[in-house]
Order: structure tokens, then C-alpha cells, then sequence
């Protein structure tokens, strides 16, 4: 029976399978640059309106970043327990649903993992966020029915779910040398989750774990989250935002087309013509309209997701340096524009909503009845955990527990083909 796990997550996803015996992780993807095989797939899809083609990963990007003509679609993870599962999109004359999309793309993972099993592959354990949804478990419980459903339609006969920061705890477990008690922290591009278990090299021989398990928890914040409210600081004032009218000096305009504007999922909304006719009615009446010109560029260029990419990898910058440089001249015809970003200001941007997630960490303290002093080791993954501020409150918790920082992209798929392995192997 071929099996493998399959991390689909909000920024990048992965597979890892059982080759030759041993689990591995699969190479997805060549670098445009490097030419080296990654075993990250960035979680995107472009839709070529001139060859009718749907390219994946780096290569949509490539793709939408060269200019050809096509619509771009990223974190679609984030649909999944919202109220737009059920909707679809209209690409050239044909409305997908939601979940046909997704469908496409985890079936690129699919067949690029068979070709490397060098086998069929028909047995998964899909990693899955402790809540797709925080507040609605009929929507968290259909997430999972959904994803469930688009695993089978792809081809999938064994179907089966663990929660991401297990998997990860499972990665963890293989260099452990003795007993210990680990918090895993699995901060990833849409959920932060967390996992409070004890770890030993006899536990892993173990097929229930139930008793090691002492805590599940997780919040729906992440990475995107944290691209957006970066954006929303820095960037979107430069594009009209808290911009007031001539008439009515103590009122902005509206808000929404900023947020939309830098959430990755929402992007596409700002596209439909009546957003650009109701930019074009407010510019007659606003304070320095130049700004909201930049917003109206961003739209006519379907540049949305360029300018979204730019905020991330500034974010990424910040995680090891000072100051980063976001690029708007595409943007401004008239002058070279260009948005210098700190680090104190990505920190002040976000402050809010990491204490959340560090609130949502006591939480699971509280679950099991553990007190931080208590906890060995914490365990980190998801790229969200390279964030200064993430960093300096975990030493600052829990100043006396061994950290260890594990594979930010890979732990989650590494674990959940350890668990395929266990369960169908």
C-alpha cells in the first residue's frame, strides 16, 4: 500500500512519502534561480488565459510576475472554515468552485510525489490546524469533510487527518534521548497551533500515543495575517489609506479596499470593474488624490499579489535585519517610489496579535494543568517562529526550557508520513 503525508498549508505545502523504505520528503520543485530541487511548493496557482494552462508553485509566481495574462490565486488554505467555501470564482467564462481549485492544486502534489514514490499513491494522513475555524465547529467540522472530499476526488482511497503541531512533534521525537516534555509551537502561514506531549525514543515505537498527549490548542493567526497588518501600517498609507475627503476633513474613506487589497485571499474581489468606477467617484473629493492613484494602478495592473509579495519578503527581511526597502515605483508613474520598513515598526504592527497567539500558549498550559516552568522543550516550526518578537517571547516564557528550532517548512510533512507509515505501513 502506497502512502505518503501531505502538509497543504497556507503558504507552502509538501509531501513526504515511504521510498525505498524510508521516509522522505519530496522534491517538488526547482528553484527559478538556484536550479535546486526544493521540497517546499509554495501554495499558489496561475491561471494562463492564453494557453488555458494552470502552472503551480514558484512557477505560477513566475508566470504572474512576468506579466502574462492570467489571474493569480494564493492562500487558498484560508477559505477553508470561512463562509466562502461553498462560493466560486469565475476564471475566463468558466465559475470554479473553491474546492475544484484546491483540488487542482493538490493534485499537482499528488502527481509530483507519485513520480518520485515512483509508485501510486493511495493511502494519506493530511495534516490539518487543531481549528480551521476558532468560533464555529459545524464550519471547522466541514473544513475537514471538504478537504477530506477533494483527497478522494483526487484519488486517495484511505483518508485520514492529525493535527499539524503532532506531526511536528513526531519529527521532534526522532532525535530525542530521553523522556522529556515538549510544547511544540507551529506557527504557520494561516493558524498558529500548539501541542503539549511527552517524547521518548521508546514512545515512538508506541501505535497509540493517547496518553502522551497532553494538550491540543490553536488560534487562527499566522503568517498572512501578519503580512496584512505590516501592509496595513506601512505600505497602504502610501496608497490612500485613513486618507480624509476635501469636504469632510474628520472622515476617511473607506477602509475595506486596503484590507482587501492585503489580504492575500481577497485580492481578486478589488479586480471586478465597479471597484475601480467607485475609486474614480472618490478621487474628485479626497485630499492629495495621488495617493489613491497608486491604488487605482495596483488595480488596472492586477498587481495585487506583486505588491502582497513585496510586503512578505520585507517581512522575511525583518526576521534578520533592521530595515527593509519595499518597492512601489510599478505603482507611481511619475516618481521612483520607494516604502523603508523597520523592524521596530513590524514588531509594533503585529504586537497585538502575537500576544494573542502567546495568550492562546497559556491556554494550552492551562489545559493540561502544567505550569511553564515545567516544560522541557520547545520545539519550533512554521515560518512565522523566525519573527524577532515571536522569538524574544518564547526565551522570555519559558527562560528556563531547552529550545529547538526544527525545519520551519518541512517538520509538519516529515511527521505526517511518519504517522502514514504508522497507521497504513
Amino acid at each position: 500500500m502506497a502512502l505518503c503525508g501531505l502538509d497543504f498549508g497556507t503558504s507552502n505545502s509538501t509531501v513526504g512519502v515511504l521510498r525505498h523504505q524510508q521516509a522522505q520528503m519530496t522534491p517538488l520543485e526547482k528553484h527559478p534561480i538556484s536550479g535546486a530541487w526544493e521540497t517546499t511548493l509554495p501554495s499558489a496557482l496561475f491561471f494562463d488565459f492564453e494557453t488555458d494552462d494552470i502552472h503551480f508553485g514558484r512557477d505560477a509566481i513566475r508566470h504572474y510576475s512576468q506579466g502574462e495574462f492570467g489571474r493569480l490565486m494564493r492562500s487558498m488554505k484560508s477559505i477553508l472554515g470561512s463562509n466562502q467555501m461553498n462560493e466560486g470564482t469565475q476564471i475566463k467564462a468558466t465559475v470554479y468552485s473553491f474546492q475544484q481549485i484546491i483540488g487542482f492544486f493538490m493534485n499537482s502534489l499528488k502527481t509530483r510525489a507519485e513520480a518520485f514514490a515512483e509508485e501510486p499513491l493511495t493511502s494519506v494522513v493530511l495534516g490539518r490546524p487543531v481549528h480551521f475555524n476558532d468560533h464555529h465547529p459545524e464550519l471547522d467540522q466541514a473544513a475537514e469533510e471538504t478537504l477530506a472530499a477533494i483527497a478522494r476526488n483526487i484519488g486517495f482511497t484511505d483518508v485520514s487527518f492529525q493535527f499539524e503541531p503532532i506531526a511536528a512533534a513526531y519529527d521532534y521525537e526522532q532525535q530525542t534521548q530521553s523522556e522529556e516534555l515538549a510544547l511544540i509551537i507551529d506557527m504557520g502561514g494561516g493558524t498558529s497551533d500548539f501541542t503539549l506531549i511527552k517524547l521518548s525514543p521508546e514512545a515512538r515505537k508506541k501505535s497509540d500515543r493517547s496518553n502522551d498527549l497532553l494538550a491540543n490548542h490553536g488560534i487562527h493567526i499566522g503568517g498572512t495575517d501578519f503580512d496584512r497588518l505590516l501592509s496595513m501600517a506601512t505600505v497602504m498609507p502610501q496608497l490612500g489609506l485613513n486618507m480624509v475627503y476635501r469636504d469632510k476633513p474628520n472622515l476617511a474613506i473607506p477602509r475595506h479596499y486596503f484590507v482587501d487589497l492585503a489580504t492575500w485571499h481577497r485580492i481578486h474581489h478589488l479586480y471586478e470593474p465597479k471597484v475601480l468606477r467607485e475609486l474614480s467617484d472618490l478621487r474628485r473629493n479626497v485630499v492629495e488624490p495621488e495617493r489613491l492613484d497608486r491604488l487605482m494602478q495596483a488595480l488596472r495592473q492586477k498587481d495585487g499579489h506583486r505588491l502582497a509579495g513585496e510586503v512578505e519578503a520585507a517581512k522575511i527581511q525583518l526576521s534578520e535585519q533592521d530595515q527593509a526597502q519595499i518597492e512601489l515605483s510599478f505603482l507611481d508613474e511619475l516618481e521612483e517610489t520607494v516604502c523603508s520598513v523597520s523592524q521596530a515598526e513590524l514588531v509594533s504592527s503585529i504586537a497585538t496579535e502575537v500576544e494573542r497567539v502567546f495568550t492562546a500558549v497559556d491556554e494550552t498550559l492551562l489545559q493540561a494543568g502544567v505550569n511553564h516552568t515545567e516544560v522541557q522543550t520547545i520545539f519550533t516550526t512554521g515560518g512565522s517562529t523566525a519573527l524577532p518578537s515571536v522569538r524574544q517571547l518564547i526565551a522570555s516564557r519559558f527562560p528556563a526550557a531547552r529550545q529547538v528550532r526544527g525545519d520551519l517548512f518541512n517538520s509538519v510533512g516529515k511527521g505526517l508520513v511518519l504517522e502514514a507509515q504508522r497507521r497504513y505501513g
